[in-house]
């Protein structure tokens, strides 16, 4: 399962396109599912050092987290929430809480700093050693459920908590150089968080462990009689997360990261489906075991999608799959061979990330190659006929987009005035806006349609002195020439261009959030860490086997 490259790979037309790359769900090779594997796996162990908050939520933590060879400080900033400047953008002014990862041990003029810094965001500036700054809020309602429950002595409706998910909402994982924050290509070799967007993910999870410290410490501020939240509970609630725009400029921004990470998953599924399927065998077992519990995972999605396939039909096309592998007159020889496209893409999706937990330390290996060099280097000395013919063959997807059509060039993307957030609107309404968006199929036949001008000879250099305004079209075609899977095959100018889409593609199968809703077809919400092991399990050595969780029965 080590290669980059495997025979059977899917055809990138197929693939790349939009509604394709939604369907994939999380896998062993998203960032926060692959995070808590290698933390279970090595016992990294997660301490609180300090929790100095008071009976309003005011006041500071810092979480020390052990992992093999060294540490990482989380230092906390807890506020009692104000619903004044209270958003979950960045332009906001008030959160519930501020957090920063640094590396070693945090000392008191770190925490002085980065309490001065912190809110100050595009302005401010981390302090040395800074992996992650970080920001979420509460889910008002349910947190306030918990804490009453709680402080009378009882458990929380495992409805209500089932419906929200979460007790606290990331706002903002801001790392990979932001803010003066480390980049996860400057980290050394054997350094634990070395894969792209783990500093973010041990961010996430440690906001969550704090938000089950927090309810539980609010709780015994209000009550004497207060109990602790159920660990099966704390299990259950995951991370909150709303994604918008901005993931769609990501994709676009890192071909080079988006092709390897594609690359890795796709091998690795297609070498997953050439697994021998033995009825009765472990693996047979292990598979089966994992579409039951996908089954009741999906059928007990509480959330609507209006947008992506319903959470039913998913666990419908997994039935399909059950109903195969019961059936004694079908033949099968691999894996692969219980597949076909009547199940549905996402069913798909979701067995086929099932068939990566067979071989679980080939997968979790293939972390180490996610690092890639994204520089993009032009070839001038190619010759324009080589140019052409790249163009003609890794890009010949574009010309499905008739550009000169009206109903193709229907958006523009621009960024606000008050936080240069991504924003999409009507060309007319917005006409003298400046396009941020990567126009690549009108990029793509604007310079194919020059390069047929000039003699197939000349070399690129020659063409882009005379065409110098082709230089960043030429220089991404030829950096990536050879890459099968770095850029969704979309027109995003397009009346019909779902960003939703590419977003979920992040969060789903990049990041690994399980029940993404998309919201308005331009925002995705999810769940992170959505059953996985606390910080006491994996002191204790447990929670191994997490994914899919169960509901919990009844109201306590």
């Amino acid at each position: 399962m080590g290669g980059l490259t495997d025979p059977d790979l899917p055809d990138p037309d197929e693939a790349m396109r939009p509604e394709r790359l939604a369907a994939l769900p999380p896998s062993r090779l998203s960032a926060s599912r692959a995070l808590v594997n290698r933390m279970i796996a090595q016992r990294w162990r997660v301490e609180q050092v300090r929790f100095d908050v008071d009976d309003r939520a005011r006041g500071e933590a810092v979480y020390r987290v052990h992992a093999p060879g060294r540490s990482f400080d989380f230092m906390v900033f807890s506020f009692e929430p104000v619903l004044e400047g209270r958003t979950g953008r960045i332009i906001g002014t008030n959160w519930d809480m501020m957090g920063s990862l640094v590396e070693g041990v945090a000392s008191a003029g770190d925490m002085r700093r980065t309490k001065e810094e912190l809110p100050k965001l595009y302005a401010g500036r981390a302090t040395p050693g800074t992996l992650v700054w970080c920001r979420s809020n509460r889910s008002l309602r349910l947190f306030d459920h918990v804490i009453d429950r709680l402080a009378a002595g009882r458990q929380p409706d495992v409805d209500e908590l089932w419906r929200a998910g979460y007790l606290m909402r990331n706002t903002g994982l801001d790392g990979n150089g932001t803010f003066g924050t480390r980049s996860y290509l400057a980290l050394e070799d054997g350094h634990p968080l070395a894969a792209p967007y783990h500093a973010q993910m041990l961010a996430a999870y440690l906001m969550r462990e704090f938000s089950f410290d927090l309810v539980e410490h609010l709780a015994r501020a209000a009550s004497s009689a207060a109990v602790r939240l159920d660990p099966a509970l704390r299990r259950i609630l995951g991370l909150g997360n709303g994604s918008a725009l901005g993931l769609v400029f990501f994709a676009n921004n890192h071909p080079a990261l988006l092709d390897r990470w594609l690359t890795l998953r796709f091998g690795a599924v297609a070498r997953a489906r050439r697994i021998p399927a033995v009825a009765g065998s472990r693996d047979w077992r292990r598979v089966a075991e994992l579409v039951q519990r996908a089954i009741r995972f999906y059928d007990e999605d509480p959330f609507t999608y209006s947008g992506f396939t319903a959470a039913g039909a998913v666990a419908d096309g997994l039935r399909r799959i059950a109903k195969r592998m019961d059936d004694p007159e079908r033949a099968v020889s691999t894996f692969g061979d219980l597949v076909d496209a009547e199940l549905g893409a996402d069913a798909v999706g979701v067995f086929d990330a099932i068939l990566l937990e067979l071989r679980p330390d080939e997968v979790d290996a293939l972390l180490r190659r996610q690092p890639v060099d994204e520089r993009l280097m032009a070839r001038p000395e190619q010759s324009v006929g080589e140019l052409l013919n790249l163009l003609d063959g890794e890009y010949a997807w574009t010309e499905r987009f008739d550009m000169s059509a009206p109903e193709q060039r229907r958006f523009r993307w621009y960024k606000s005035r008050d936080a240069e957030e991504p924003r999409r609107g009507p060309v007319a309404e917005v006409p003298d806006g400046f396009e941020w968006a990567l126009d690549l199929p009108g990029d793509i036949a604007r310079l194919r349609a020059a390069l047929r001008t000039i003699p197939p000879e000349t070399t690129v250099a020659e063409f882009l002195a005379a065409h110098p305004a082709e230089r960043a079209t030429v220089t991404r075609a030829q950096g990536l020439a050879g890459r099968r899977y770095h850029s969704p095959h979309m027109n995003m100018l397009a009346a019909d261009f779902v960003p939703a889409r590419i977003v979920r593609l992040l969060n789903s199968a990049f990041h690994g959030l399980d029940k993404t809703v998309d919201a308005f077809g331009r925002n995705v919400l999810g769940l992170l860490f959505h059953g996985a092991p606390t910080r006491d399990d994996l002191a204790a050595g447990t929670g191994a086997d997490w994914i899919y969780p169960a509901k919990p029965g009844g109201t306590r």
